[in-house]
């Protein structure tokens, strides 16, 4: 008898305020495959990519946002660890100092905010910035679900403004990256077309989406995957 060919596997990270839950369409969409969803910020303990680690199937990064941030991270500390890296408007990293203050400076006012009694409120605030109108409604998110602590701690430790700019580290492993965004989401178009103007990407996907492509088009994700499972 022939040994079972390894399934390819999926690790896919949510970006700030989402949960395990967000890929619940992806991944029924894509049954032949291990999918893996990280839950950030829930009571409970990350999963971590080592339980997958062994596996000899392709292995396949998923970050939407935040999510891909943290991916970039992963990409720079061992490049090796997935076949595939996929990064929904995702951004590389600020460049301008200026902007970087500004950055940490926001991301601290809306950690400052996060506390159960104006949870409602806060939720509409996030949903009400710019970037999002492109896209559809965000779900409901249940306070409960969540550890207010790790939330606080992500916006001070994971803000954009103390991230590293990854543009050469995009270009370094460009042939493995998977760059996708919306195309009603201009302010993460003009990123993607500035990367491929600079040459850092060799080209991205845009897809009929706003800044959540998770929300907009899973089947559009869904068909990614199995097109890098085919190279």
């Amino acid at each position: 008898m022939g040994h079972a060919v390894q399934k390819a596997v999926v690790y896919a990270v949510h970006g700030f305020f989402g949960c395990a839950s967000d890929w619940n369409t992806l991944k029924n969409l894509l049954p032949g495959f291990d999918f893996v969803a990280e839950d950030l910020f829930s009571h409970k303990p990350v999963i971590g990519t080592s339980s997958f680690a062994d596996t000899n199937g392709k292995k396949i990064f998923l970050g939407y946002s935040l999510g891909g941030r943290l991916g970039l991270r992963l990409l720079s500390k061992n490049s090796k660890q997935f076949d595939h890296y996929i990064f929904l408007s995702t951004h590389p990293g600020l460049t301008d100092p200026q902007s970087k203050n500004l950055r940490v400076e926001s991301d601290e006012k809306w950690a400052g905010k996060i506390n159960h009694e104006n949870w409602p409120e806060l939720q509409k605030l996030w949903n009400a910035q710019p970037v999002f109108a492109g896209s559809g409604n965000e779900p409901v998110r249940d306070v409960a679900r969540y550890d207010l602590t790790k939330l606080k701690l992500a916006l001070f430790e994971w803000s954009l403004g103390r991230q590293n700019d990854y543009s050469e580290l995009i270009r370094e492993h460009n042939q493995k990256i998977t760059w996708v965004v919306g195309e009603r989401d201009p302010k993460f178009c003009a990123i993607a077309d500035d990367l491929e103007n600079k040459e850092i990407l060799s080209g991205y996907e845009r897809i009929s989406s706003g800044h959540r492509i998770w929300l907009d088009q899973p089947a559009a994700i869904a068909d990614i995957i199995n097109k890098i499972t085919l190279q």
